[in-house]
């Protein structure tokens, strides 16, 4: 990261445990504690699991509107009564303040490719994290070599940050003490559906060459893998939110899109375990599929990495039974 200067200087490590410590991640909210934060070593970027799946139920908050949502302020307002459901806090500001503090620079991961991060998102996210004390240009977005900051990075990303000698982006490696994930949500045809956890893919370059010491084998086994790339730990520590864009999902022939398999769900979904999140995706996108044939139309390939990603990396809960879901605001047709 730079200093006041602009110099290079050492990453900090805030891991998401630092950050988060002493909290419970599930009903009772988020609870922030010391950062604990020192000067990050090199890393091999090998995955390493978890030692234990997440205690008690994984909570994540469901809040769709019906109208209105070409306006910033509505998703804006959407997003903050999501973050106090999720927090448990009073407001806005504190609840975004559970996540963030204002020395952090702060990496927010979007995708661009197909059905990108639409723009209200990703002004609502950079408005959230601002509203914690942390100023704009310290709010990277991003993904792949293109970044952009502060409120205009949700259009304009002209900065290439580069990625390490053994490809993870240098926003993750270099910059970023915290990092949100912004992905779409949609069904692929590679991976059976491309939600948070395949959103890191976008973090990486040289996917499935193993001469650099790290073989990120990604498109294998119904892109399964993937899943390892949520247990590198300059991810998996500094990850501290998930914010789903699903607006307008894709439920059908991902990541190319075809129209007709768009529909306006008009929901944004949020929490903290990556798993959690994939898995109450995979319900609607399952639902919307069968609604829309009218018999069984199951998602081809099954998504193999969410569950492998609770049962391999011990990433989070990919069982509805260990899933708290919150639904707010429009009922109709949430499918789940």
């Amino acid at each position: 990261m730079k200093d006041e200067k602009g110099l290079k200087g050492p990453s900090l490590k805030c891991t998401r445990r630092d950050f988060l410590k002493g909290s419970a991640i599930g009903a009772a909210g988020v609870m922030l504690g010391p950062t604990g934060c020192s000067v990050m070593d090199k890393e091999s970027h090998k995955p390493v699991p978890n030692d234990a799946l997440p205690e008690g139920k994984s909570k994540v908050v469901l809040i769709r509107e019906k109208e209105g949502l070409d306006s910033d302020e509505k998703i804006m307002r959407m997003l903050e009564q999501a973050m106090i459901e999720l927090t448990g806090e009073t407001d806005g500001a504190r609840a975004w303040a559970k996540f963030f503090r204002p020395n952090d620079i702060v990496g927010v991961k979007m995708n661009v490719m197909m059905t990108p991060t639409s723009p209200q998102i990703s002004r609502a996210v950079t408005r959230g994290i601002m509203s914690a004390g942390v100023p704009e240009q310290k709010i990277i977005l991003w993904d792949r070599n293109d970044a952009g900051r502060g409120i205009e990075g949700s259009q304009v990303r002209n900065e290439k940050p580069g990625f390490d000698s053994k490809s993870l982006s240098r926003i993750v490696t270099n910059e970023a003490t915290a990092l949100v994930n912004v992905p779409g949500m949609k069904v692929h045809w590679l991976a059976g559906v491309a939600v948070a956890l395949k959103n890191w893919i976008g973090a990486i370059t040289n996917i499935n060459v193993p001469d650099i010491g790290v073989a990120y084998k990604i498109h294998g086994d119904s892109c399964s893998e993937c899943a390892s790339i949520n247990a590198i730990p300059a991810i998996r520590d500094k990850c501290r939110l998930i914010i789903v864009d699903s607006l307008k999902p894709l439920f059908h022939g991902g990541p190319q899109v075809n129209p007709r398999y768009l529909w306006p769900y008009r929901g944004i979904i949020i929490g903290v375990d990556p798993v959690a999140v994939d898995t109450v995706c995979m319900k609607i996108l399952e639902a919307k599929r069968r609604e829309f044939k009218g018999v069984e139309w199951p998602i081809s390939p099954p998504p193999k990495h969410v569950f492998l990603a609770e049962s391999k990396y011990r990433l989070g809960h990919a069982n509805m039974d260990r899933i708290e879901l919150v639904k707010l605001g429009w009922q109709e047709g949430a499918l789940v």
